[in-house]
């Protein structure tokens, strides 16, 4: 994480309104959440263009001074196909997937990050209201965290070429979904987006 202080950025372009509404975030309040970019789940779904437009994503915003939050799901009793067995090769991070030692990571079942897990109190304990959220899949583990993290009054932006849905259809109605009643879950945008404001001087 940057130790070059508080830094405030410009609001995201993104739909259907500029993240986050009140205009107002900086790197002491917002974090990157990561969720789901477990090696099996990244090979189950194809999902390497996202999981590589993430990692540039959390080199920015680490670069920057932003909490980091990551999640790994742990296969329901089902025989999720997706959701890899905790303990397996697949189940955990990419090699590629380097997180500073501040970050913290929680194991969680079924679709929702928050579910069982710390990770709303360890959020708000750090002054964080604002989430950046990338991971797998969008029509899953990533809408109901969002919608989650939404209740709880955390503000939510998806960033969408940094998730990826079980199928491109299921990840493009599950981003208009979160767009519904003017950003009834959040909103919307693309790393490219979000990479300008962080940057943006």
């Amino acid at each position: 994480m940057s130790d070059r202080g508080t830094r405030t950025f410009r609001q995201i372009d993104a739909e259907p309104y500029s993240f986050p509404f009140d205009g107002h975030w900086s790197s002491a309040d917002t974090a990157l959440l990561l969720l789901g970019f477990q090696q099996g789940t990244i090979f189950a779904l194809s999902a390497t263009p996202a999981f590589t437009t993430a990692l540039d994503l959390l080199s920015v915003a680490l670069d920057r001074g932003l909490f980091v939050a990551a999640s790994r799901c742990v296969a329901r009793r089902d025989g999720d196909d997706v959701v890899p067995a905790e303990g397996s090769g697949g189940w955990d991070f990419p090699p590629q997937l380097i997180l500073p030692d501040p970050a913290l990571v929680v194991d969680h079942p079924g679709d929702n990050a928050f579910y069982r897990t710390p990770l709303e109190a360890e959020l708000k304990a750090r002054g964080i209201r604002n989430l950046l959220i990338a991971g797998l899949p969008t029509d899953g583990l990533v809408h109901a965290t969002q919608r989650t993290a939404n209740d709880m009054g955390f503000e939510c932006l998806a960033v969408a070429d940094a998730c990826q849905g079980t199928s491109e259809t299921r990840h493009a109605a599950q981003l208009r979904i979160t767009t519904f009643g003017n950003g009834l879950f959040g909103t919307v945008a693309s790393a490219a987006a979000a990479k300008v404001a962080l940057t943006e001087i």
